[in-house]
Order: structure tokens, then sequence, then C-alpha cells
């Protein structure tokens, strides 16, 4: 199996949803995928444009077979990375990227960008941490996140997946309301 060197797995799937508490319920009547994590009303800043914006979001997180599924909900209609999906009608949800953990952004940046790859946006949960989103015109608005390595996050994911894997589909929701 090829692994890519600077991106290394994929640890993510991320989706945009209209609604999280529905999309959520249909993971798990649907797909037994279960139980969900995540946060409610999360206040972030997003880089969009050359632009910092305050965008209002809620996440859900789940695992399957070792990787993490994670729907979003923008709540508001600040520019943001997210913005596309909710202006372009009226799916449910949509595969918006897919996820790697890396050792070093600045590194994956620059190699993204030598494969043809421009940054569309920057969710930013906390001044000195960023998610950046890379994407390409043959990509037609999938892209792909790189999140700087954290080893509590990587813990965390672990010790969810394994909780996931073991899910008796009892307690299927666990966000927590901001």
């Amino acid at each position: 199996m090829f692994i890519d060197k600077i991106l290394g797995p994929i640890k993510q799937w991320g989706y945009l949803v209209r609604d999280l508490d529905d999309a959520m319920e249909c993971w798990v009547k649907q797909l037994g995928i279960g139980p969900w994590w995540g946060y409610k009303n999360v206040q972030v800043t997003s880089c969009h444009e050359g632009k910092k914006n305050p965008i209002s979001m809620s996440v859900g997180l789940s695992y399957h077979q070792g990787i993490q599924i994670e729907l979003i909900q923008q709540l508001d209609s600040n520019p943001s990375p997210y913005q596309y999906f909710y202006q372009r009608g009226t799916e449910a949800q949509a595969l918006q990227q897919v996820a790697y953990m890396v050792p070093d952004v600045d590194v994956a940046i620059a190699q993204c960008q030598q494969r043809g790859m421009h940054e569309v946006g920057r969710i930013l949960p906390a001044p000195d941490l960023a998610y950046v989103y890379m994407s390409s015109s043959g990509m037609a608005g999938l892209a792909i996140e790189l999140m700087p390595h954290d080893q509590n996050f990587l813990d965390d994911y672990e010790r969810s997946s394994l909780e996931a894997e073991k899910w008796d589909g009892s307690n299927p929701f666990r966000l927590i309301e901001l």
C-alpha cells in the first residue's frame, strides 16, 4: 500500500451537513456507526479568501474501522471553507475533506503546492492552532485538511476508536454544549 511520506495515513473523513442531529441519527440508525462525541456551538475563526471571520459551528465525531468520521455544521453564514456547500443547493451531507495529521504543517503545505494544490482556507480554533485546507480544480470541492501533530488528539483518537469498536448501541450521542 502506498503511504505518502509527507502527509502520512488518512486520519479522518469530514462531511458538511445541514443538521448535525439529523446527520448523526442517520449514521447511527442506517449505518450503525457511533457513538458520537463532539461539541455544539463552537466559536472559531475562519481564514477564507484572505479575511478572518468569526464562525459558529457544531461538530460530531465518531469512528469506523479506525478512521474518524467528522460531521460539521456551520451555524452561521459567515465566509469559511465550508460555505460553498451551504450555497450549492439541497444536499443533506457532502464529503468535504480528507484529513491528515502531519509533523510539520508548513512542509506539508509546500508539498501540496508542488502537487498543484492551493490553500482554500483555515480554521483557527485557538490563536496558535490552525487546520489548513488545500484543494485543486481537479478535486472539485473536496479538500484535504492538514492538522498539526498533537499527541493528546492521537491518544483520544485511539481511546475513542477502541470504544467505538466495542459500542453496543447505547448512549449514541455524547456532545458537549458550549
